[in-house]
């Protein structure tokens, strides 16, 4: 019965006669509390006892740890979705590569031989830059030495000049394929720089999160260790009459639960950990884990929206490729358009044809010649070309429309971000409120409950309250250190080297 008592009491009761001051203490109490029920007064909390805001937990002992700057550069270096958008990259400069060597000179050599006739030459063509006109040039050497004939020996050189007067002529049609090429390659070069942005922004998520679970496992267990202590102290007082059997099953409910609570997050801190591994292309066995970091409250502070919109609006790279993109539709009209004209060419042709009985006599013997004439062709069918340029025009109109849209979405964005960082913020400092709220109502139930004056049903009350006020702070605080750089990256600040720099 001692011993029952001093389980009970904390270890006041030491002998019979205490055990009977004590007995008797708590009749009065009773009575007492019959009469007219008094609060006790609460007392500070103790020293030992878990703050408003949970410190940095730390990880696995003996596990290597990484920064958070480190990860998002380990990522930008070896991230697989990151290393697809660098293929794209240079598939598109092999491109570029090709539309420029369309203005290089092809050089096609030839030789035959056969039935006593040997021909050699060389062809030649070159496209001519800004005007959109061609040149070609041919040489051949024949040689018929079987051939019973006075001149075995011919050459001839053939040069023409080709330049279109209508359609074809200036540099949108000779520079076009260029610059859809170079256009290209700046378009994929924008996607994986904004692709870079958003895995910075997944990693710093992953990174939080794994930080949000240490800090969430850390109340459970702190949870689990008070509950398995009101549990204990149940079962004690039921033993000596104190407290009935429905408050040593409620007890025992409430450890059951905060025990499947700590298993759930020791299940999710485990996904997060192989979560933030994968997106450093690390396989989930990979022992690496973040290292332990303490959450700061929001600072505040934030610039006005109109200020933040005009930023995204000048710097969102979204938006200066749907500009370059009216600009790639407003080539393609204008081109759509020059072909429904007549194919229009002014040819200069210079040939110079000589035979002799070796080539160096047949070339001074050649008999040079200049012809000018204009060449003209006009499909009669027009219907595709037609359709093509009123598709063109169509293409302009909605690039226009897309960029106006898109101008729209970037400043719902860029304002529902500012709104999301701004409701963290205040709801972080309703959350610390709370969670002081809740640990003053818990030392005051249980105090409630160790005098007497109550069952342990406000304890178990007050403790789900105090877990659900510290787990959400905790989400709070890491949804704003994510929130915090996805503002920077809706306005298109968000420069990752210096971010993230070592």
């Amino acid at each position: 019965m001692i011993r029952r008592l001093a389980r009970a009491t904390g270890g006041l009761v030491r002998n019979a006669t205490d055990a009977r001051w004590v007995v008797l203490a708590l009749a009065l109490a009773g009575c007492a509390s019959d009469a007219s029920p008094q609060e006790p007064e609460l007392p500070p909390p103790s020293p030992d006892e878990p703050l408003a805001a949970a410190p940095a937990a730390g990880p696995t002992p003996g596990a290597p740890t990484i920064s958070l700057a480190t990860a998002v550069r380990t990522a930008l270096a070896q991230g697989f979705a990151l290393l697809d958008s660098r293929d794209a990259v240079s598939a598109m400069r092999w491109r570029e590569k090709a539309a420029v060597a369309d203005f290089f000179p092809a050089v096609t050599p030839t030789y035959a031989r056969g039935e006593g006739r040997d021909v050699f030459g060389v062809d030649l063509s070159q496209r001519l830059p800004w005007t959109g006109g061609t040149l070609t040039a041919a040489g051949r050497y024949l040689s018929e030495p079987q051939l019973d004939a006075p001149f075995p020996r011919t050459t001839d050189l053939r040069l023409v000049l080709t330049q279109p007067l209508l359609r074809g002529v200036g540099p949108n049609a000779s520079f076009f394929e260029l610059r859809n090429a170079r256009r290209a390659v700046e378009g994929q070069e924008r996607s994986l720089e904004l692709a870079r942005q958003r895995t910075a922004v997944d990693v710093a998520a992953a990174f939080y999160a794994v930080i949000a679970q240490r800090q969430l496992l850390d109340v459970a267990s702190q949870s689990l260790e008070r509950t398995e202590g009101l549990r204990k102290s149940s079962e004690a007082r039921l033993e000596v009459g104190l407290a009935s059997k429905l408050d040593v099953f409620r007890a025992e409910l409430q450890a059951a639960q905060a025990g499947d609570a700590m298993v759930r997050a020791q299940a999710s801190l485990a996904t997060a950990l192989e979560r933030f591994r994968a997106l450093l292309a690390l396989p989930p066995h990979d022992p690496v884990e973040p290292e332990a970091e303490a959450l700061e409250p929001p600072d505040g502070g934030f610039e006005p929206p109109e200020v933040l919109v005009q930023r995204a609006i000048e710097s969102r790279l979204e938006l200066a490729e749907a500009r370059d993109q009216v600009g790639d539709a407003r080539r393609s009209a204008s081109l759509a358009k020059q072909n429904l004209l007549p194919q229009l060419d002014l040819n200069l042709g210079v040939t110079q044809l000589g035979f002799g009985s070796s080539f160096g006599t047949a070339w001074r013997a050649g008999d040079t010649q200049v012809n000018v004439f204009l060449s003209a062709s006009y499909p009669v069918p027009q219907a595709s070309a037609r359709a093509t340029s009123a598709v063109a025009q169509l293409e302009v109109d909605s690039r226009l429309r897309a960029v106006r849209q898109r101008e729209i979405d970037v400043e719902q964005e860029v304002r529902q971000a500012l709104r999301d960082l701004e409701q963290i913020r205040k709801s972080v400092e309703l959350q610390r409120k709370s969670v002081d709220v809740a640990e003053q109502q818990r030392r005051l139930a249980v105090l409630r409950y160790q005098r007497g004056l109550g069952s342990n049903f406000d304890v178990v009350d007050a403790e789900s309250n105090l877990v659900a006020a510290r787990s959400a702070l905790v989400q709070l605080l890491t949804s704003y250190a994510v929130a915090r750089l996805d503002l920077k990256r809706s306005t298109g600040t968000l420069d990752v080297e210096t971010e993230f720099a070592p």
